[in-house]
């Protein structure tokens, strides 16, 4: 995605929001800094299965209880 600017300047977004990240913390962090900085909370370890909702032809099997 771009942006742009009233001059016909054609600006990536992500140079903009490198450029905020930059002036916020001085630097752009790494994949590393950034999990280092996650403290996990519960909700984040629960999932749902999505299979359904992104391919409505993909169906989960169906299980037969005896």
């Amino acid at each position: 995605p771009t942006i742009t600017l009233s001059t016909g300047r054609i600006i990536p977004t992500r140079w903009v929001g490198e450029q905020h990240v930059r002036e916020d913390l001085g630097f752009i962090p790494s994949f590393t800094d950034w999990v280092k900085a996650i403290r996990p909370e519960p909700w984040m370890g629960r999932t749902e299965k999505i299979e359904a909702l992104v391919d409505p032809q993909r169906t989960p099997p169906v299980v037969e209880v005896r």
